[in-house]
């Protein structure tokens, strides 16, 4: 039988192996490259062209490509870039899919490396000082891009931006406006640049060439900060005096191309006060980064930002924010195989059906969910776990998107484990039974989340603060089926700076983020399980599992996952399994939190799939559509493995762990394609 995940990665693939490395004949390249030539090359450009050209690492086959299905696609080829048979209308949609094609492409041609677009460490500031436009020169420029200042010299006044090395993080106030409140640049570097949204142009970043911004780090000033915090003259105290006023504070970041013509928007929220649990209310005082990747190619970045807190004059929140570090690609990029995105449980229905935070307005329960968890079989955490935490009914209905919406499994201390005492763990049932389908069937929410800074050797920006469980199912509540995993984080973590890299992690609960805005889950595909001799023999059914048990795993390293049962990315292109287990390590132990001993795997939700008709929504928004060949050709010519790889991309049936022109054969047929419950 042959194992493999229609979408997170691979699963165990041996008996495939031989039959591709003994693919049949493939088609002449020749015929194909006429094709293209005839109908790319007028559109993208020579250059394109002669990239497309280099053969890729696996051929079509007679039986896979038809001369007819060639037809085909290269028909539908040009109709999507409006060449050839019927006319096409221009459009914006249009013009968008044609520069995302010739930019990509391009992209994919000339580099892969990340970089820093802008660091403000190339300004030159004595120490402790800022500079705020008082020599009228309209803004400044850093590496590649420039920031405008509109500086008014009879008040003494400015908007837009001014660039600060102040390390002063205790003074409030106006007088405290060029103040970060981190006390350094990110990373501890010594300058940032600060914004402010006064009266005449807002804030504005222009860069040099048009392109894709990665992100860019934000936190507040001392003036917004304090004022917040406390209160002052003419802003109130965020949450008010009895703590339960839903305040807030958001930066909205939008993109805009050469022409004006915006490109979308992107809001984050530099303090949020609308938790139903207090404890889980927040004013940023750290560098968090903002991905701005789903703005697409922009020429221009614009700021804006609004509160909760409003009067008869417009908003009372001091109208500032902190920015550094703007980076030309994500501020990390994949370095280990398994690159599967998290599902979101919210989306933003007029945004694309793109992420949204719970509590933003806008926000709907994510519809590719059909439905959760309706019962607890049983729950049995670890010794000493506190009371608050170990309520599983948390466990049941739709996600929150809460920190503290969760039940916890406890941790074991390393005398625990000696002992033999058993991890904590949970059984839930699901009146609907899961089903395997096509893509994903149901997916886990744990409260981990991404690391915003630097705080030790072990809790690294951009990487998770994860707390890891495997995850069983079953068909009749005694016989369960374990995923198999892989967990490649090679030495402990602390458990206070304790994060590690989501991107080795397979098949485990919890390496996905849900916390502080971000709500997502780890998807898990019954066909990893299809092989395993309990399946087989028929006592567990993947078409009618109405169990799922999540077992905590002490990140001690005394738990292993079964990695032999999966590829070895380094075995390229032969393709053989991992030859050992390995163990797995997480933040441990945090079950000596004082006061409130808790830790452990937090499950928050899990939720059932709606079955995915068309591979090539790769980004399951329900439409194949830019979004999904941004991400393809970001990923083209990769294999598993290498950086760039996104296992999603992987459409052609059999997978072959290559993502190539027969991959794009299957993009393009699908293209535009919806799916029913996104209707």
């Amino acid at each position: 039988m042959t194992r493999k995940q229609d979408n997170g990665g691979p699963g165990v693939l041996a008996s495939w192996n031989a039959s591709v490395n003994n693919r049949p004949e493939a088609i002449g390249w020749d015929s194909v490259w006429y094709e293209w030539e005839k109908t790319v090359v007028p559109f993208v450009g020579t250059a394109v062209f002669l990239f497309l050209k280099t053969p890729s690492r696996k051929g079509l086959t007679k039986k896979e490509v038809s001369e007819k299905m060639k037809r085909k696609v290269f028909e539908k080829q040009m109709g999507i870039f409006g060449i050839g048979g019927r006319k096409t209308t221009a459009s914006v949609r249009l013009i968008r899919f044609r520069n995302l094609v010739c930019s990509f492409f391009v992209l994919t041609i000339v580099s892969t490396a990340n970089s820093e677009i802008a660091t403000f460490e190339d300004l030159a500031l004595p120490a402790e000082s800022y500079w705020n436009g008082s020599d009228e020169s309209g803004g400044f420029a850093s590496g590649g891009a420039y920031f405008n200042n509109n500086y008014n010299p009879t008040w003494g006044s400015w908007d837009g931006f001014s660039y600060s090395n102040i390390t002063d993080t205790t003074s409030s106030g106006w007088t405290a406006q060029y103040n970060a409140i981190t006390g350094s640049g990110q990373g501890g570097s010594a300058n940032y640049a600060v914004g402010y949204v006064g009266v005449s142009q807002p804030p504005t970043i222009t860069f040099d060439t048009a392109g894709l911004v990665g992100g860019l780090y934000v936190t507040n000033n001392n003036y917004a900060y304090y004022s917040m915090l406390k209160g002052d003259a003419f802003a109130k105290k965020f949450g008010g005096d009895s703590g339960n006023d839903k305040d807030w504070f958001i930066l909205t970041i939008t993109g805009k191309e050469a022409d004006g013509v915006v490109t979308g928007t992107v809001d984050f929220y530099l303090a949020d006060y609308r938790f139903a649990d207090n404890d889980a209310d927040y004013i940023v005082n750290t560098w968090r980064y903002v991905d701005l990747t789903s703005l697409g190619a922009v020429k221009s970045l614009e700021f804006s930002v609004s509160s909760s807190d409003v009067g008869d004059w417009g908003m009372n929140t001091p109208a500032y924010f902190v920015v550094d570090t703007i980076m030309e690609r994500p501020a990390f990029e994949y370095i280990a195989p398994y690159t599967e995105a998290g599902i979101n449980g919210y989306i933003n229905p007029d945004d694309h059906w793109r992420h949204a935070g719970p509590q933003d307005p806008n926000a709907v329960i994510n519809p590719i969910f059909r439905g959760w968890a309706t019962e607890v079989v049983s729950y049995q955490p670890a010794p000493g776990l506190a009371a608050q935490w170990s309520d599983p009914n948390m466990a049941l209905g739709p996600v929150a998107g809460s920190n503290v919406d969760i039940v916890s499994l406890g941790d074991l201390s390393q005398q625990q484990i000696n002992q033999g005492v058993p991890p904590g763990q949970i059984t839930l049932l699901f009146s609907e039974p899961i089903r395997q389908g096509k893509g994903y069937d149901f997916v886990v929410f744990e409260n981990g989340f991404v690391s915003s800074a630097n705080l030790g050797i072990d809790f690294v920006a951009g990487q998770m603060f994860a707390e890891l469980g495997y995850v069983e199912v079953s068909s009749n509540g005694e016989d369960f089926v374990r995923f198999p995993a892989v967990s490649l984080t090679a030495e402990p973590v602390d458990f206070l700076f304790g994060t590690i890299e989501a991107d080795k992690v397979h098949n485990l609960a919890g390496k996905h983020p849900n916390a502080y805005g971000t709500c997502t889950g780890t998807p898990f595909d019954l066909q990893e399980i299809a092989d395993d001799p309990k399946v087989v023999s028929g006592l567990v059914d993947i078409n009618d599992i109405k169990y799922v048990r999540i077992v905590d795993i002490p990140g001690s390293g005394d738990y292993y996952d079964e990695a032999v049962m999966h590829f070895d990315p380094d075995t390229w292109p032969v393709w053989d399994c991992y030859a050992n287990n390995h163990p797995i390590y997480d933040a441990w132990d945090t079950s000596s939190v004082p006061l409130h001993p808790s830790g452990g795997f937090d499950l928050e939700a899990i939720g059932v799939l709606k079955e995915q008709e068309y591979s090539a929504d790769i980004d399951l928004n329900g439409v194949v559509d830019v979004f999904d060949f941004e991400l393809f050709i970001s990923a083209l010519h990769s294999h598993f493995g290498q950086p760039n790889w996104i296992a999603r991309c992987d459409l052609a049936e059999p997978k072959d762990l290559v993502i190539d022109l027969s991959d794009f054969a299957v993009l393009i047929e699908q293209w535009r394609k919806t799916e029913q419950w996104r209707d």
